[in-house]
This record gives structure tokens, sequence and C-alpha cells, in this order.
């Protein structure tokens, strides 16, 4: 920090030319296109709520982007004596540059190393008295940071980057009155556990290592009153990975998984989190219900009562308790059909939104109509998700941790503010980490700290928020048809596919088979909210899935020869058919002769097929001809679903047959008849004509 008065910047702009009068007198131009670039982050701003007689501290780090070195580089003070209006605004403020921009003060300013080249970073540190600033009445003020550079052209400068953020300024004595905020603390990511146990990839040992963004979310709340908000697949398929596992590839090829011991300290550690706590479980991998309502109306119900019920018998399994009627929609908000869906499928409250509802409300809790029922809709605070989504598209963590935690506490300041100024008591507030969320720890430990640590928050447990006596009834805004970020078409056609594989290997098989129920919760999977963030992985994810079950299938096959030989009219010819799975199977053949008048091919009955044995089935057929006769074999599952492509064989026929015979003697009948007629007409012919008599012959005389 270089506090600097007029008189002094003008003897050192006259003695030294440090700092050139146009900084203060130049107009404001950002650099665009080959003009120069800044990536700038604010990493510091202490104190974080200042009061009279502090020295606000506002440092951090800017890297030229551009392709030409950066001459003269300096961070300049910015600020706006006018407060912030309402809590709307503080959301604003760090892309309306109509919103409080303020002044620039040349009194403070840090000049950075000359020249920075391409590639390169600084560090900047402002230190600025705050009685300076001028702010008059309690509230939320901007404050931020220029980075000013030379231009090309003689005595003029550029604004590079600007950044800025918000402070909270409450110069009385009087504190402010308790602000009660409950958190929410969800556990969700993309699935990964494949029906056969192995997994689609190792990301998730990634995100659960120590230091990795999972296990810095289970590290985080101490012993701060959170409420777990828990997808169980995430626990299942960390459960799946703590024995060891297989990750698989496109090709079928399998590696080892390395996660297994991260997976293990992973469990122990959410286990001690949670041990004095109730989580609330979700219907199991939390599916994107909304988008499957839009594709498929009539299937949004089964699909919820699926999750939910997955959901009761996994934990059915485990010693761990949980609450199970909370449900999460993707995206915190919810069409008609989705909410009926849930409250049929056991769903008590439900997580929305408080932004996508109508009217709106301050209450925390309201009521939602969810077909002929009501459910208790819990409201997330529309100002504290706003601050955790824009944490989470920060690049820098550092930067997304102070932006974090300086728009949490101006906007429960303001909430403070008009309590204090109306005399009411504040309303409670919920908020929550964003659903499937993957931050930085250095991001979710301020999180933690702005909620426990603030003097005028209020750390409160989710069931010690009061219901008002009278909820307002909320309705949901929902999302638009086939929103950005809703699991698409292609992704949705995928997952019909699976579901159609696995109809037909349920009928494939003898006996019900344990994989059946895999394939089912791998279509859940397939379905998750979570995939709404990596739509590609969503795919992918599905194809390795029905890839499983369409293997299994390929297992079991029949043999078809090129041709076979009756040696009758009526004969039969043996097929065979291979199970090389290792479960019993019944499958059926269907067979098609190309010219059935020639041939007929008599039914075959389901065959049943023990596991890893061949069974040879016998076919019957009848010829009316001699002849060769093209026959279509496909072999199918009980549903008569194809297993594998048909093929095509030749029957032979070598002896006409009874049928032939018959024709063959009728047409000899009609042949033999008809020559008996024609000798029989002749002779009647020649009967009814009076031929001349002829004399007899002259006999010779003896002499």
């Amino acid at each position: 920090m270089r506090p600097r008065s007029s008189l002094l910047v003008a003897l050192l702009v006259a003695a030294t030319g440090l700092l050139a009068a146009p900084v203060a007198l130049a107009q404001d131009t950002t650099g665009t296109g080959d003009e120069p670039s800044v990536r700038a982050f604010l990493h510091t701003v202490g104190p974080a709520a200042p009061v009279p007689g502090d020295t606000l501290v506002l440092a951090g780090t800017i890297e030229n982007t551009g392709g030409e070195a950066l001459h003269n580089v300096q961070a300049l003070l910015r600020y706006s004596r006018n407060p912030l209006d309402d809590r709307t605004e503080v959301r604003r403020v760090a892309t309306d540059r109509q919103l409080r921009w303020g002044q620039r003060n040349i009194d403070y300013f840090d000049q950075l190393a000359d020249p920075l080249a391409p590639g390169d970073t600084a560090d900047y540190r402002l230190e600025v008295p705050v009685d300076d600033l001028g702010f008059d009445a309690p509230g939320v003020y901007v404050v931020g940071v220029d980075i000013r550079v030379d231009a090309d052209e003689p005595d003029e400068r550029l604004t590079v980057n600007t950044s800025r953020t918000v402070i909270p300024w409450l110069p009385n004595d009087d504190p402010l009155p308790d602000v009660p905020v409950a958190m929410l603390w969800p556990l969700a990511t993309q699935p990964s556990l494949l029906p056969d146990g192995t997994l689609s990839d190792d990301r998730l040992a990634e995100l659960i290592r120590t230091r990795g963004p999972l296990s810095a979310l289970v590290d985080a709340p101490g012993d701060t009153p959170v409420s777990w908000v828990i997808d169980p697949d995430l626990l299942g398929t960390v459960e799946a990975m703590s024995d060891g596992y297989e990750v698989a590839a496109a090709d079928g090829s399998t590696t080892a998984g390395q996660g297994a011991a991260d997976a293990v300290a992973w469990q122990e550690a959410l286990a001690t989190a949670t041990d004095d706590d109730q989580p609330s479980i979700l219907p199991y991998a939390n599916p994107d219900l909304q988008a499957v309502a839009r594709a498929d109306p009539a299937a949004v119900s089964a699909t919820a009562r699926q999750a939910f019920l997955r959901t009761r018998d996994w934990l059915g399994e485990r010693p761990m308790a949980g609450r199970t009627d909370l449900a999460w929609p993707a995206g915190g908000t919810a069409d008609d059909a989705t909410l009926s869906a849930l409250a049929s499928a056991g769903a008590r409250t439900v997580v929305l939104s408080g932004d996508r509802v109508r009217p709106v409300t301050d209450d925390p809790i309201a009521r939602v109509t969810a077909g002929e029922r009501e459910l208790d809709a819990l409201l997330l605070d529309s100002g504290l998700q706003a601050a955790g989504r824009d944490a989470l598209a920060a690049s820098d963590p550092a930067a997304a941790a102070l932006a974090l935690r300086q728009s949490w506490l101006a906007e429960t300041a303001l909430v403070g503010l008009d309590a204090q100024n109306t005399g009411d008591v504040p309303a409670s507030l919920v908020a929550a980490g964003p659903y499937g969320w993957h931050p930085d720890p250095t991001v979710a430990q301020a999180l933690v700290d702005v909620w426990t640590t603030t003097p005028w928050i209020s750390a409160t447990p989710l069931a010690a928020v009061e219901a008002p006596a009278h909820p307002v009834v909320v309705r949901p805004r929902p999302e638009p048809a086939a929103t950005p970020g809703e699991l698409s078409d292609e992704h949705l056609a995928t997952v019909a596919e699976l579901r159609d594989q696995t109809a037909h290997y349920e009928a494939l098989v003898a006996d019900p088979d344990p994989l059946t129920e895999q394939f089912e919760i791998a279509a859940l999977r397939a379905l998750a909210a979570t995939w709404r963030d990596d739509p590609g992985g969503g795919v992918a994810y599905t194809e390795l899935a029905t890839a499983q079950a369409t293997s299994r299938l390929g297992q079991v096959s029949v043999l078809v020869p090129e041709s076979v030989t009756l040696s009758s009219n009526r004969g039969g010819f043996p097929l065979t058919v291979s199970n090389g799975l290792d479960r019993a199977v019944v499958v059926q053949l269907e067979l098609t002769a190309e010219i059935p008048d020639r041939i007929t091919v008599g039914q075959v009955p389901p065959q049943p097929v023990d596991a890893g044995e061949n069974a040879s089935v016998d076919v019957t057929a009848e010829a009316a001809v001699n002849g060769k006769v093209p026959v279509t074999v496909q072999l199918t599952a009980t549903d008569g679903s194809p297993l594998g492509p048909a093929q095509r064989m030749v029957v032979n026929a070598t002896d006409y047959g009874a049928i032939g015979w018959f024709i063959i003697g009728g047409a000899a009948l009609l042949f033999v008849g008809a020559a008996v007629f024609r000798v029989i007409r002749r002779r009647r012919a020649v009967e009814e004509v009076d031929l001349p008599v002829e004399p007899e012959p002259l006999r010779e005389t003896a002499r």
C-alpha cells in the first residue's frame, strides 16, 4: 500500500514519472482483441466486515494472459460510497458495471513489476484506512481493484481488469440481531458402479482421496450442526471399492482400481462425522424425474417408486439409520408430474429453490401441492444459493472462497439490518452447498467458517427451523422443456435401451437372477440428476451398462448348419443351443420357411438349457415336393426378443411324401381316364360310318 497526498503525487509525477498524470484523467478502456489482457483474482479482503478505525487490505494476483509484455502495471482502489439497496444487488456486483461502479482513488495504488511478460503473474496489495472511504450509513458497500497498464499511444492508459466485491459496514455499536441459518450438506456425485461390480471409471478415487473434494466435504463441517443429505449410490459405490475393484473399459477389458484404501478411510471419516446425526438418505441415485416426465410421463411414477424402494432396501441391509422421505429435485424445481410421483413414492418434504417458487415468501418452510396431496417445501435461500454457485464457477479456489465469504456476509447482514430497522425477528434461512458439488477444500472450509464464525449468523440445526403456523402454499416454477443441462433425448434413449436389454435378460433366465436387479439399478444411476453436469459421461456410463447386458444375452446362441436333408416326406433334424451363462435359461426357436407351400416346419416348444451346457433341440418338417427350401432360424427369449441375428439354412427334401404321391397318383388316374375316353370315342365314330364292301379276290383255274 502506498498512500499519497495530491501534492506528493504531483511531485512524483514531475520528478520521476512514476505515476503518469493520465492515471487519474484518462478514460477507462478495457483491453479487447489484440489489446492487453489480464486475469485478476482478489484473494484477500480484511477485515471482512470492517468498522471505523480499521485498515482495509485488498490483495490478490494478476496474470498477463495476452501476447505482449505489459508496462507500468498498477493496481488501484475502486469503491462506491453508495450502499446497495437490497439483497438482489449483491448478486449483480460481479457482473454489472452499471451497479455502484463508483470511483477510482489514485491515492491508493500498488506499482507492480515492470514489464509483466506474457504468462507472468504478479501479486498486489492495497492498504486503505477505511475511514478514508467515506462510508456513511450502515449497509453493504462495493470495493474493488482496477488493473491499469500503459497503452500503445503515448499518455494513454488502459483499465484491463476490475475485481469487485462487497463488504458490510456496521459502524454502530448496536449489534445486528441473530440471523438463524440452517445448512444442508449434500454428498453426491456421478455414478460409476456397473451391474457386474466393476466401475465405469476411477474418478471417484480422486474425489475421496485425502484432500479430495468429497473428503473435504466430510472433513469441513467438524462438529457443526450441518444436515447431511446423501445419495446412497455414492455410499454403495465407495463400499464396493473398499474391498478392491476393477475399472471397465469400453472394449470390455478391466484394470485394477486405485482407490480401495482411500475408500476405507473415507467410510470411516463419514461414519465419525455423522455419528450423532440422522442423515437424510435421498432416493437412490436421485434420478432426474423432471427429464423422465418430459420424455415419458407414464414412467415417472414407476421411476420414483423404484428409487425410494431401493433406498429403503439398501438401508435395511445396513446398520446405518437415516431419514428416507426427503426429495431434492434436479435444479431445485419440479413440475406437477414430478411432485405427484414423489408424493406417491413416499416423499414428505421436497427441497426447492426459493427463487423458483411463486408466490415469493420469506418463510423457510412452505407447502406445495403434489397431486391430491401436499408436501412440505424446504425453500433454499436464493442469495446464499447464488453465492455457492458463483464460488463453484470461479477457477481460482482462493478467489472463490473469498467471494463466497463476502457474499454470505453481505446477504445475511442485509437480513439483519432489515430486521433491526423494522424491529422484527429475522426469519430463518435455509442454505445448502450446491447439489453434487465437488468443491476445493478451501471453498468448503470457507463456507463452514463464514456460517459458524460470523457474529450475527446463528448456525442452526434444520430440526430447529420452525414452520409457520399457516404455511404459504407455493407452486414451483418448472424449467422450460429441454432446459440446457437437463438430461438430453439422446441420454434418455440410451437409458431406454438399457431397460429393454434388462427386460430381455429377465425373460431369458430360468430363475430370478440377482444381476437383473443390478441392471435395473444401473438404469436409475443412468438417470441421476448429477449427470446434468456431465452429459457425455452419463451417456458413456449408460452405454457401458447396456453393453454388459448385451454381452450376457450374447452368450446364448444356436448353432445352425448350412443345410439339412429330409430322407422322407416327414422328418426331423437337430439344432444345438449353447448356453455360456452361469445361469439356466429358457429359449425358443422360431423357424420360418421362405416357401411355406413347399415345406412346413413344426413349432418348437420353449427349451430349457442348463448353465454352461449345450442342448440339442429336435425340429420337425414336412415336405410337399422334392427340392431345396431356405429356412430362417431365430433364437429368442421367452418374451420373443431375439438372441443374436437370424440365421439362414437350407432344408433339402429327397422324398415326395404322402402329399406328393397323392398328387402324382391323381394325375396318373386323370391321364389313364383321358386315354380310355379317347379310345372309346374313336370306336363309336368308326361304327357310325357306312363303309363299301370289298369284293372277294378271284381264284386261279387249272389247266
